[in-house]
């Protein structure tokens, strides 16, 4: 064993690196932890229904969600990043005798007030923009002193309390403080951005003690300008727990005062005070929550002093201990018979009626429990419901009624599974929000003013919820069990669904193809999840097979859909030798031949066939005639009469045909494609008397109102093309008719449709690759030998993407590459003949490996409109925003309103997504919701037909693989697209840590293929790959292990450390058996099992190879090619040679470490591992040669020491190291070239505020292209992401970017922050605008990252006119923007000078846009 190597440490020497990177950081995954949450009527537009709204802080976002309707789950309407832990939010009800209750509930929506963790609290609003948008507006920011003038002392804070009359919000800590904010409420009429209150006088009132909770009661009818504050406090001098009361006056001349009224000492046989609950039902009253009972506490008892409460015990767990209640929610009311009461009566006899709330007449109108009150009297009476969620898991309903009298009921028990969640066992957390049944909108509940009596309740439960973020419970509230006489009964839950994933603790994660995994450790039961990004596709129904309705096996290559009447949805196929025409049969559901179709399609070779909404008749184009059928006629003769509009001459076939219908003037026009052999000049000298020649061309044919006429009486236009045509298109955008035509050379042609046919000026030829010689850039009908190799430049298929003031026209080739054409205008807004547009931008990328589709959205023509409408351009512009580009894979183009065409791929049901010939839109698609379509898809191999599902929101699709035993590692083997997991099983009482166990899984249709269990006590530290090339391959899997004490009492460190560990090889090999293995019980949606059809029908499993024991755990493992190995076992780091014919490894040179190794990541001979304690080291291994005698040696050529916790560390590239620290600080580190000796710098670095734990290289979509500001970190690896997690269920994408692109960023950052509190661009809860994450001051500086973040904000958080204002509040960071556009091969799209501030606002949308796709979503 050889000592320590001398070593360099670099942290000095920083500014010395010659090492320039920038990198472009931006979260690709929220964390989907809510923090804590507000509901009420938050959108300015609520007034037009959708469900409530609730305002949440997920991670390190703040987003607005909107609450479906019963039954529903919620949707994101708007998200912005803050810079601080949000403690709590609370919403602010306008008092009723203001006007500005009126306008926030006509225009302007509820406020809401923000704490944050930094000490900053803030008032926000959501508000509408760009007209469809709404985002999350600061209102007014400020600090809490409590106490300190200056505030430069930060408490640390706790809640927020807000009076139920929204006069006074009290910010709470944990010591000592409570800070009252006075509100003052406008009684002027709210315009514009006017904010409805103002912060007023503000006080600080010492208690003297810890402050166990805190609350504001509701006030009596007859004192409504009274505040009443109780807190309970533990004395620390005097070792006892007290309730202050507080007393304030809403005083309308001079400064309001706090004073204390009483302090009231709680029994000696009383637990510690955990939450304070206000009962609006009844005033000055509350609900006292303690660790293992609750009691009911009026004002009246704390001011006479009467520590008779009454109380009532909570449920205790098995083992006796208590059941703590980490969170409550105060619900509405409702009747509590009288034989249900219970309660600790207290000695007192004279007590005073609780008297009647105000809050019933302020908030609401009479409802039916005024009613019952005096009919109901005797029989029973009026209680308040607070639902509490205990830390076991159970959900308990406490009823409260004014006699007083308590009544607890279990709704759900602490392992009680539901049918919506699955098989795991469901921990409850906290419970957020209330939310009535009975009235949607009107039930908001949070502090508590709902008094009717709903059947049932929702609930909103998150914090702790076992693989589920937010839960939305419904549940029976009507008490009628006694936990005293019954404590196993529970009442009934209706369903418990979850409305929002939560993937933390994200302890592992890994890249597979097109696909993240990570583990979930919330889920006893056990699970991986998998994500994917993108469109996802569901598979409906399978129409139709190749055997099952025709007799013709030839392949569909073309497919059109319509609707008759009386018949139902049609298909009609064409095949190589007929067409086919099937129906659905509306009684038995199935598709079968359509005999009236089918007749008239008979010897027909079918180019087009669709309805035309104007004439009430279907539209058929074919190979040598157009003509019109009536759809009467077809729907109830079975026949119809056909109307011939053309006939081809002679010598002329028609190759394409397309329709297309005016929204002006409601006329329709077939328009075709046409081939013909004409007769050419015979030359003099030339040998052959006569020559021909082929003609392609466009004729026009308006199709007429009324049928009967000839054929020589319908208006034909013509235009004559040089080459042959490849394919035609039309389009309807506003009220002009374009035609798309591509050629064979290849060469696109835009022409307008009229009177006449007009080129718009894009007669664009499209280039070749250099290796395309001149002879095959002739035309194709010279050669006939140059054909085959220019067949994959052919244009295929052509879209255009079309706003009021962008247009893209997408055109696919036939060998997979797809070109964007971004023009300089809007196809729209051009009505003018002579009109004519430019190429602004051109982009080419590669999608497939097949001829390039596209598919619209919509493929019903629009009925035309009214002369006197204002909406004709818009009328004609659904679909014309997003297109599916189908080539083998399927991906959707989404045009953007800033001008940006974003393409994302479609994931789903497995190999459908990779074989896809083409797709079609379904003429009657009633998608689930506005963003969810249904499309025809056409299987490349099999040739059968499915009906899709396709939702055109890009999002996160997150889902379970079941493995039985709860994950911490998990691996994914690059080979066979196996994940090889780590997990624990679960722990028996008798031991003191659990037992690991691996798994094999397949991710595709979720089987376990092998599951293996290792020693007790033993845990997996760490899992690698090893793949063995040779004359016999071997796919490894390297498992390194821990080995705990089985017993012991595990309150000494030293007997939960461990002491041991191993190092085990598995040969992951092919199994020998014919069967499947057996599918386990998973919570896995239908769709992905449907995969399993497919699944190779062998399996794999885990053979046994070798092991050894080391002194110390093993924590780190990674291989050095195919015959070294590198393990970090305890402080030590070794290196292991294979002896692949022993199948043994044989210790070569070993060296020791200060702290034990977190990581180890290898480049050729250079190791890099991550310390525990002191930050990064440099290792370097020489394997043994001839001329040494034999002997390997590893050695340390530098170490870093930063002092921090490392988690992970990796290579980027040969001369960058970036790690990841358990504080939630990503660093780079880079290797100086003009240094004589080895040496690390720092030279990049910024902070996540959230606990990182693994680095990844790779993505886990499908990507066209690298944008043109983002670098690869290493010239050997063309992948340009970083991803990195956080156990808080976060993904985080790094790129590098350009010198130009960052300091763009950069200087916009400094901007946006220097605007003000006042403009939408500034950032929410930070300190003197500072939007690092930092938790705490830390010596690592942020350097050389921009925060992605927040430079969207810039994009999608601001209008048109913000984005101007803030570039052109900065003359530098125009120049930078014009110089970025300069530097690049974008062309601008503005007619403005080129030095204007809108120039430079679409150079820094370009840059955001472009770089947004990068990183997933």
């Amino acid at each position: 064993m050889s000592g320590f190597a001398t070593f360099a440490t670099a942290w000095d020497a920083s500014t010395g690196s010659t090492r320039k990177v920038h990198a472009y950081l931006k979260q690709t995954l929220n964390s989907g932890l809510i923090k804590c949450a507000a509901l009420g009527k938050l959108r300015p537009d609520y007034s037009g229904g959708g469900g409530l709204d609730m305002l949440a802080a997920v991670g390190s976002l703040l987003c607005l969600f909107r609450v479906n309707g019963p039954g529903m789950g919620i949707t994101n309407v708007c998200r912005t990043p803050v810079y601080s832990n949000v403690l709590d939010i609370v919403c602010l009800h306008a008092p009723a005798s203001t006007r500005a209750l009126a306008s926030i509930n006509e225009d302007q929506g509820e406020l809401c007030a923000v704490l944050s963790e930094n000490g900053m609290f803030a008032l926000v609003r959501i508000e509408r923009f760009n007209t469809e948008d709404h985002r999350i507006r600061l209102l007014s920011e400020d600090r809490a002193y409590m106490g300190l003038e200056d505030g430069s002392c930060l408490r640390i804070l706790r809640k927020l309390v807000l009076d139920p009359l929204s006069r006074v919000l009290c910010l709470v800590s944990w010591l000592d403080y409570i800070e009252f904010v006075y509100l003052d409420w406008s009684d002027s009429e709210l315009t514009g951005q006017h904010c409805p209150v103002t912060l007023g006088v503000r006080l600080n009132i010492e208690v003297g003690g810890a402050i166990c909770d805190a609350a504001i009661l509701a006030p009596a009818k007859a004192e409504l300008q009274r505040v009443l504050l109780v807190a309970a406090v533990v004395d620390s001098q005097r070792q006892s727990v007290a309730l202050h009361l507080f007393e304030s006056w809403m005083r309308p001349v001079g400064s309001p005062s706090a004073v204390l009224l009483a302090k009231l000492p709680l029994p000696f046989n009383m637990t510690t005070p955990v939450h304070i609950v206000p009962l609006p039902e009844h005033p000055e009253c509350f609900l006292l929550v303690t660790e293992n009972e609750v009691a009911f506490v009026s004002a009246l008892q704390i001011l006479s002093g009467d520590v008779y409460l009454y109380r009532q015990q909570l449920p205790q767990l098995p083992g006796g201990d208590y059941d703590l209640v980490k969170a409550f929610c105060v619900a509405g009311t409702t009747l509590l018979p009288q034989s249900c009461t219970t309660g600790t009566e207290s000695p007192h006899s004279r007590r005073t009626t609780v008297p009647r709330s105000p809050l019933l007449d302020i908030w609401r109108e009479p409802s039916l429990s005024e009613a019952r009150r005096s009919s109901d009297a005797v029989a029973s009476q009026m209680a308040q419901k607070v639902y509490l969620a205990t830390q076991s898991g159970a959900l308990l309903l406490v009823s409260v009624s004014s006699r007083p009298s308590i009544l607890l009921t279990k709704v759900c028990g602490a392992i009680q599974a539901t049918e919506d969640i699955g098989q795991a066992k469901t921990s409850w957390g906290d419970v957020l929000l209330f939310l009535d049944t009975e009235d949607p909108a009107s039930g908001v509940t949070q502090p508590g003013f709902t008094v009717n009596v709903p059947a049932s309740d929702y609930l909103f439960a998150s914090g702790d919820c076992l693989d589920h973020a937010v839960i939305r419970v419904n549940c029976i509230s009507t008490p009628d069990i006694d936990m005293d006489t019954t404590t196993e009964a529970m009442t009934p839950i209706r369903y418990a669904r979850s409305v929002l994933a939560n993937q933390s603790p994200m302890v592992d994660f890994v890249l597979g193809p097109y696909m993240a995994y990570w583990t979930s450790g919330r889920n006893p039961d056990g699970a991986i999840h998998r994500a994917q990004f993108g469109h996802a596709i569901c598979v409906d129904e399978l129409i139709e097979s190749r055997d099952s309705v025709a007799e013709d096996k030839a392949a569909t290559f073309q497919l059109w859909h319509f609707v008759l009447p009386t018949v139902g949805p049609c298909l009609v196929l064409q095949r190589v030798q007929a067409a086919v025409a099937i129906a659905m049969d509306g009684e038995t559901g199935e598709w079968q031949v359509c005999q009236a179709l089918q007749q008239m399609l008979a010897g027909r070779c079918v180019l087009f066939i669709g309805v035309l909404e104007s004439t009430a008749s279907v539209l058929c184009i074919s190979s040598d005639r157009v003509e019109v059928w009536s759809m009467v006629e077809l729907s109830e003769n079975h026949s119809a009469k056909s109307h011939r509009l053309a006939t081809a001459r002679s010598g002329e076939v028609f190759t394409h045909g397309v329709a297309a219908t005016s929204l002006q003037s409601g006329l329709s026009w077939a328009i075709l494609g046409v081939e013909s052999i004409e007769d050419e000049p015979i030359n003099s000298s030339s040998i052959d008397k006569h020559s021909q020649r082929r003609q392609s061309s466009i004729r026009v044919i308006s199709v007429p109102d009324e049928f009967g006429t000839s054929e020589r009486e319908h208006t034909a236009m013509e235009m004559k093309f040089a080459h042959e045509i490849s394919c035609l298109r039309s389009f309807t955008l506003g009220d002009n008719i374009y035609v798309a035509v591509g050629t064979y050379e290849p060469r696109l042609h835009l022409l307008r449709l009229g009177t006449e046919l007009v080129s718009m000026g894009l007669d664009l030829p499209l280039s070749l690759p250099d290796s395309v010689s001149e002879v095959d850039r002739m035309d194709v009908d010279c050669s006939e030998s140059v054909v085959p190799s220019r067949a994959s430049q052919v244009i295929n298929d052509i879209y255009i993407l079309c706003d009021t003031e962008t247009c893209c026209i997408l055109v696919g080739l036939r060998d997979g590459t797809l070109l964007q054409l971004t023009l300089d205008g809007s196809l729209v807004a051009g009505t003018a003949a002579e009109e004519r547009h430019n190429i602004a931008n051109v982009t080419r990328d590669v999608v497939g490996n097949t001829p390039v589709h596209f598919a619209g959205v919509s493929a019903v023509a629009p009925a035309p409109a009214p002369a006197d409408s204002e909406s004709k351009v818009n009328s004609g512009m659904d679909g014309a925003r997003r297109a599916m580009i189908v080539a083998g894979s399927l991906f959707l183009a989404d045009l953007r309103p800033s001008g940006q065409v974003v393409i994302a791929a479609c994931f789903g049901d497995g190999q459908l997504l990779d074989r896809t010939r083409f797709v079609l839109p379904a003429a009657d698609s009633v998608g689930i919701s506005d963003y969810t379509k249904q499309y025809y898809a056409v299987d490349d191999v099999s040739d059968a037909i499915s009906l899709l599902s396709i939702d055109l929101a890009p999002q996160c699709h997150i889902d379970e693989l079941a493995i039985g035993c709860e994950p911490r590692r998990v691996i994914c083997d690059s080979e066979t697209s196996m994940l090889v997991a780590a997990g624990v099983l679960p722990q028996s009482p008798s031991t003191l840590f659990p037992t690991s166990c691996l798994t094999v899984l397949d991710p595709r249709n979720g089987q376990i293929h092998a599951e293996c269990k290792l020693r007790p006590g033993e845990l997996v530290h760490a899992l690698e790959t090893w793949h063995i090339h040779g004359p016999r391959s071997y796919r490894y899997i390297c498992v390194g292990t821990g080995m705990y004490p089985s017993t012991g009492d595990g309150r000494s460190g030293a007997s939960t450390r461990a002491k041991s560990g191993r190092l085990i090889i598995y040969n992951l090999k092919a199994a020998k058996r014919k069967s499947r293995p057996k599918t386990p019980t998973s919570p896995m949606s239908d769709r992905m099992t449907t995969l399993s059809q497919s699944a190779t029908n062998s399996g794999y499993e885990l053979k046994y190879v070798w092991e050894s024991e080391r002194e110390g755990p093993v924590s780190a493992l990674a291989h050095l090619g195919d015959k070294y190995l590198v393990v970090a076992a305890g402080s030590s780091c070794l290196v292991l040679k294979l002896d692949v014919v022993q199948k043994r490894l044989i210790e070569c040179c070993e060296i020791p470490l200060r702290f034990p190794a977190t990581s180890l990541h290898v480049r050729e001979s250079d190791i890099v591992v991550g310390s525990q304690r002191e930050g990064v080291h440099v290792l370097r291994f020489t394997p043994a040669t001839d001329d040494d005698d034999g002997y390997d040696e590893l050695r340390m050529v530098h170490s870093a020491r930063y002092g921090v916790h490392t988690a992970d560390v990796c290579y980027l590239s040969d001369d960058l190291v970036l790690g990841v620290t358990s504080d939630g600080y990503i660093y780079a580190m880079g290797i100086p070239s003009h240094r004589g000796e080895f040496a690390l710098d720092y030279i990049m670095g910024i902070h996540l505020g959230s606990e990182c734990t693994r680095i990844r290289q790779g993505s886990p979509v499908r990507r066209l292209r690298r944008p043109e500001q983002s670098l690869a970190w290493s010239a050997s690896n063309d992948d340009s992401c970083v991803l990195i997690n956080t156990v808080d269920g976060a993904l985080w994408t790094l790129l590098s970017i350009t010198d130009d692109a960052f300091m763009l960023l950069r200087q916009l950052e400094l901007v946006m922050v220097d605007m003000g509190p006042t403009h939408a661009a500034y950032p929410l809860l930070t300190v003197s605008g500072s939007i690092t994450r930092a938790r705490y001051e830390s010596r690592l500086p942020v350097a050389s990252v921009v925060d992605g973040t927040f430079s969207t904000t810039f994009v999608e958080g601001l209008t048109k006119a913000e984005q101007q204002q803030v570039v052109q509040s900065s003359p530098e960071l125009q120049r930078l923007a014009l110089l970025l556009l300069a530097n690049s091969n974008y062309q601008s799209q503005c007619h403005t000078e080129p030095d204007s501030v809108q120039v430079a606002v679409e150079s820094i949308t370009q840059l955001i846009h472009g770089l947004g796709q990068a990183c997933v979503c």
